[in-house]
């Protein structure tokens, strides 16, 4: 029964069902006329989904999701920095500072997507808006994720070129009798990752076992910083060829003939490879990628080669071994088996060798 205040409003109330946590809620409606006061009881036993909602800026939200992930799923430093480096450059500068998050409509999300120019990037921001909103939604402050409505971006991958005998040997060339070398004829024998082979210490190397042990790596965050490798599929032993063992053996003797000139003794928690402006300052992946990018320019190499090319070299060179795709997978530490053999394994002449010859021998089993 609607009473009237002293203020001259009349004032009831109404029991509705939130439909999102099913509770049912007693709200007071006020109005200055019993028929405005019908009115209003009327809109409000027809409350939609929405009306239950949270209320956030997106702004606001969008910290709020950076620091969940840094504090609750204890994501990587370098990936969280990317993560900020898209928000600020492609992001917040387009949406308002005090926009609601569910006043965030396609419209204005397409609009930040059409102004990032590279197709890689525009699908790494879709698929960050993508989360913030799926977290948002599961948070009940929007009813629906507005990335539902937009298609995801394509954009065409570019083949990571592969370190072929010529190119391999003209490298080695130009860095012969270095610490480059040394580095790159590992690289090649073992297939690891760059931020994997700085983060090495001689303690990781067993020689008469004839194995790197892998379990660090340096990443790039606001600086760069030695952690957890990129999964957990990463943590793995990696077997060295006689020849592998050999050229860490004989960097070790340079290294420590160095280190002793002056005055330090090399121990086996020290860096395997070091800084070539300080060699008591180990190797950075800033300075490799430096390093990789002169050369390719001096030796006019292909645009698609980079350091990553002899992780890539190496896995089609297992391959072509006819090694089962399991133990390449296990050797450069991906997740499956699928994803070593798409991206990591390339068509090669010397993958179409022998085949010729078993479909001749099957021939000959089906013939009449």
């Amino acid at each position: 029964m609607p009473t009237k205040r002293k203020d001259g409003r009349y004032q009831s109330s109404v029991t509705v069902e939130n439909p999102i946590t099913g509770e049912r809620v007693k709200r007071y409606i006020y109005a200055y006329s019993l028929k405005d006061l019908e009115v209003e009881r009327r809109r409000v036993l027809a409350a939609n989904f929405s009306d239950f909602l949270l209320v956030d800026a997106f702004h606001n939200f969008a910290e709020t999701f950076l620091q969940t992930k840094r504090e609750v799923d204890k994501l990587e430093e370098s990936t969280l920095t990317t993560y900020r480096r898209f928000l600020d450059k492609y992001i917040l500068s387009i949406i308002p500072p005090n926009m609601k998050i569910n006043d965030v409509k396609p419209a204005l999300i397409k609009r930040v997507l059409s102004q990032i120019t590279g197709d890689r990037t525009r699908q790494a921001v879709y698929t960050l808006l993508h989360s913030i909103f799926k977290a948002a939604k599961f948070e009940q402050l929007v009813e629906n994720n507005p990335m539902e409505f937009i298609r995801k971006p394509k954009h065409t991958a570019t083949t990571t070129g592969i370190v072929t005998p010529e190119i391999y040997h003209a490298l080695m060339s130009a860095v012969s009798g270095s610490q480059i070398e040394h580095l790159f004829s590992f690289a090649w024998g073992t297939g690891l990752r760059r931020g994997e082979i700085v983060a090495l210490h001689w303690s990781d190397f067993d020689a008469d076992a004839a194995f790197i042990h892998v379990s660090k790596a340096r990443n790039r965050g606001s600086k760069e910083y030695e952690g957890a490798p990129k999964t957990a599929y990463s943590v793995r032993t990696v077997t060295l060829s006689p020849a592998a063992v050999q050229n860490l053996l004989a960097w070790k003797k340079k290294l420590a003939e160095q280190l002793l000139s002056q005055g330090i003794r090399l121990t086996k928690d020290d860096y395997i490879f070091r800084s070539l402006k300080d060699v008591r300052q180990p190797m950075t992946l800033t300075a490799l990628t430096h390093i990789f990018a002169d050369l390719k320019e001096k030796l006019n190499l292909p645009k698609n080669l980079r350091f990553h090319s002899f992780r890539h070299t190496h896995a089609t060179m297992l391959a072509e071994q006819e090694i089962s795709a399991k133990k390449i997978q296990l050797r450069l530490g991906h997740s499956s088996a699928s994803f070593t053999m798409d991206r990591y394994v390339h068509n090669t002449e010397q993958m179409q060798e022998g085949i010729t010859e078993k479909i001749v021998k099957c021939e000959e089993k089906y013939s009449p």
